[in-house]
């Protein structure tokens, strides 16, 4: 999250900016995608990706405008954006608008924004205006919603899904000397969380102490590579290795491979988006879901961590300090 400029005016023009940027990732994820591409649920775990777009508007109204003019009256929404009110199994069947008319929505409300950002006050009393709170959490909102629809577009049904913009990063790979590599994480006081209440979810805070006892992490995700080994070893098929939530999931989704895996063992292919490239063993693992993640660790003589382990693991360094980035606080 980009930090917001001293004082207030340019702090006006900083939000202003980061608003426009975001509405612009947005918008470029459904350009070219048909009507049936917005409207249809291409899966039940996830929303039409028009009521996606209904959703960042209508939260950014709520808090932006109305919840910054009077006392909090909601914390979603009413209307057929609640996610509350509208389970995503169900949203398929509302009278969502058109792409137009949605464009037009999100564009009105945006300009009710920036009129009320004008005279906003981030030294106030508000805890939502202080330190720009409040447009950090919907910045963040939308940037979330970004990548729903990315998780979306890749589950879509009928043609793949031609991104309209291509930009080439590297590739993780999982070639290192660390790969494989387990690493032990002593017993003892931990910091987790956070007390910054400029850009972090509410969840996200207080920062507070726990204790761990020692454990040990792989010191890198899994790769395609490995769980290969998983799947010849017949994996997929030992129950013994599956709860049994894993084998009412296993029988109900006829699964034998990662979703996307295409072909057989030695010819296997993975499919992203619009591209279907041969499976690079060094690569992290996608695509796997939880009962899979948990046969694999068990298979593997381990376990999955839990989420303090992971935050302690992950957010950690040898010196025992608090770091945003495993590798470092470097941009």
């Amino acid at each position: 999250m980009t930090t917001l400029a001293p004082n207030p005016s340019a702090t006006r023009k900083s939000i202003a900016s980061l608003l426009d940027e975001a509405r612009a990732r947005t918008l470029l994820l459904v350009e070219g995608l048909s009507n049936d591409d917005l409207h249809r649920q291409h899966d039940p775990l996830m929303s039409p990706i028009i009521w996606d777009l209904g959703h960042i508007a209508h939260f950014e109204e709520l808090w932006l405008t109305r919840n910054l003019d009077g006392p909090i009256e909601f914390s979603e929404m009413p209307g057929i954006y609640n996610p509350f009110e509208h389970p995503r199994a169900t949203r398929a069947s509302l009278a969502l608008p058109s792409l137009d008319e949605m464009r037009s929505r999100m564009a009105a409300i945006r300009n009710e924004v920036l009129e009320r950002l004008e005279t906003a006050e981030f030294d106030s009393d508000n805890p939502l205006l202080r330190d720009g709170y409040v447009y950090n959490m919907v910045l963040q909102h939308e940037y979330q919603h970004n990548e729903t629809i990315l998780q979306t577009l890749q589950l879509k049904q009928g043609s793949p899904y031609h991104p309209p913009i291509r930009r080439e990063l590297p590739r993780a790979r999982l070639d290192s000397p660390l790969a494989g590599v387990f690493v032990t994480v002593p017993e003892g006081e931990y910091r987790l969380g956070t007390n910054d209440t400029s850009a972090a979810y509410d969840n996200e805070r207080p920062s507070h102490q726990a204790r761990l006892s020692t454990f040990q992490i792989c010191a890198s995700p899994v790769t395609n590579g490995e769980f290969s080994e998983f799947m010849r070893a017949d994996g997929y098929r030992d129950e013994r290795l599956w709860s049994a939530a894993g084998r009412k999931w296993l029988a109900e989704s006829g699964a034998s491979a990662p979703r996307f895996w295409e072909g057989s063992e030695g010819s296997w292919v993975v499919r992203e988006m619009d591209r279907t490239e041969p499976l690079d063993p060094s690569r992290p693992v996608c695509h796997v879901c939880y009962h899979e993640a948990e046969a694999f660790a068990k298979w593997a003589g381990a376990r999955l961590p839990t989420e303090i382990e992971w935050e302690v693991a992950a957010s950690g360094s040898p010196d025992g300090d608090q770091r945003s980035y495993p590798w470092g606080e470097q941009d």
